[in-house]
């Protein structure tokens, strides 16, 4: 790879957000090599005249993103993602426009430097010194248990989960352990249904598991109770706290009418998407917490939160456990061991819950600043979805055009906003919506943003 002294530090960043998107920049254009080890963490901090931690930090990044794997005693090795976009030697203008991008609505990008990467760290070295002796012996494939049962902990408090630590599988992503609920359930009997629109991840893999998916419509509160009896569907997955597109959230009758619902069905597959980010109405707890064993809980501590790895977890009712046992014996857990003792440790000792008081007010904020530029650039010309929950919203352009229109005559004024489409089983829209992210931008990106947004899409 390069030399890593390219590298060209700028003020008001912290350097291992540099160094990380550098890396992760040298990766995806291909200057890195499938499995090619990284610099040592101390040649790399020799290199560019900074502490190792800083290094270690960056590096620890680039595993949560996928990008790279550590392996014990060798190093940080770069890990291929055949979902990276492939660099061609002639940019087409779409790419040439890219280049010139200046404020990046991308969903899912975060405020890294709003993390505690010192507490982090002072965890992370407490637990090597107390597992020094049996640390790559005693692995436990579901999941760490001290981690299991501060989950346990965290989602009776925060969404009265009832659940047991057996009953949880831990995981990287909702998607992958979407991917294991797909060989418990029965693919030649069980219909699923899924929101239209929905979470498309999980769509595609019970549609290539070999089920039958069927789209249900979303109304004001939720999923077509009628559309959802008429459909046949035996399991229904569902997303109450924020329903991906509408980014409705899910009233109690309608929980309760799903839990009746079930009652004659397999199951309600509920994942609780981005819980942590609720500013405004009052709180509502899991339909989980309504029918225990006829609901598989799935969740994620936010990347939003933690981004220094993937955590997820899913709530196995005991049915499904046994089956879990059965089928899947040979699971191979796919979170690193320090990860999940460190996590546990910092929700025992009570840093996450004060990181996310402190992150909820830091967010309310950005979306109270997105609000009131896009009513200030845009008025009435745009619907907003996406009020009260999360780090993105859909803007709806109330006028006639495709989303590959609106993202075009964005990317020419700096701006890149992303597609929807994808996220429906069966469009009906008569406008087109875009999905714009703004975890990572500050007041006054968004501002600027949404300014150059209005003056590309109407003049």
């Amino acid at each position: 790879m390069r030399e890593l002294s390219a590298i060209r530090f700028r003020e008001k960043e912290p350097l291992f957000t540099q160094i990380y998107h550098y890396l992760k920049d040298e990766i995806r254009h291909g200057h890195v090599q499938d499995e090619e080890f990284l610099p040592s963490i101390r040649s790399c901090a020799q290199s560019l005249g900074v502490s190792k931690n800083t290094v270690e930090v960056a590096y620890q990044l680039l595993v949560s993103e996928g990008y790279a794997r550590s392996i014990p005693k060798k190093g940080y090795q770069v890990v291929y993602q055949a979902e990276r976009p492939s660099i061609t030697p002639a940019a087409s203008p779409g790419e040439a426009q890219a280049a010139d991008i200046r404020i990046d609505f991308r969903y899912g990008d975060i405020e890294l430097g709003r993390f505690s990467f010192q507490q982090w760290n002072k965890l992370r070295n407490r637990v090597i010194a107390d597992h020094q002796q049996r640390y790559m012996v005693e692995e436990q494939p579901q999941g760490e248990f001290a981690l299991r049962q501060e989950l346990v902990k965290l989602l009776h408090e925060t969404r009265k989960v009832a659940a047991a630590p057996e009953q949880i599988i831990v995981g990287a992503t909702p998607q992958q352990l979407v991917s294991v609920l797909v060989q418990l359930l029965d693919r030649e009997k069980q219909v699923i249904g899924v929101e239209n629109p929905g979470y498309d991840g999980a769509r595609n893999t019970f549609a290539n598991g070999g089920y039958q998916v069927r789209g249900i419509s979303l109304g004001a509160d939720g999923v077509s109770m009628q559309e959802l009896v008429d459909s046949g569907a035996a399991v229904m997955y569902v997303s109450p706290s924020q329903q991906f597109i509408h980014k409705l959230v899910m009233p109690l009758e309608k929980r309760h009418a799903l839990s009746e619902w079930v009652q004659s069905r397999a199951y309600i597959v509920e994942d609780d998407y981005e819980w942590e980010f609720k500013y405004e109405e009052s709180f509502l707890p899991a339909i989980q917490s309504l029918s225990p064993q006829k609901v598989v809980y799935i969740g994620r501590l936010s990347k939003a939160l933690l981004p220094v790895c993937n955590v997820s977890y899913l709530v196995l009712p005991y049915e499904l456990l046994a089956r879990f046992h059965q089928r899947v014996p040979e699971y191979d857990q796919p979170v690193s061991r320090l990860d999940q003792l460190t996590l546990a440790a910092y929700l025992s000792d009570g840093y996450w819950h004060r990181h996310v008081q402190a992150m909820r007010k830091s967010y309310a904020d950005k979306r109270k600043a997105f609000l009131q530029a896009v009513s200030r650039w845009m008025g009435e010309r745009v619907e907003v979805e996406g009020k009260d929950t999360g780090l993105h919203a859909f803007l709806t352009v109330q006028k006639k055009g495709s989303e590959a229109e609106w993202m075009e005559r964005a990317a020419r004024c700096g701006v890149k906003v992303y597609g929807t489409a994808r996220y429906w089983v069966h469009d009906t829209r008569q406008y087109a919506t875009v999905l714009l992210g703004y975890g990572a931008l500050s007041e006054q990106e968004i501002e600027e943003g949404i300014r150059l947004l209005a003056s590309a899409w109407f003049g």
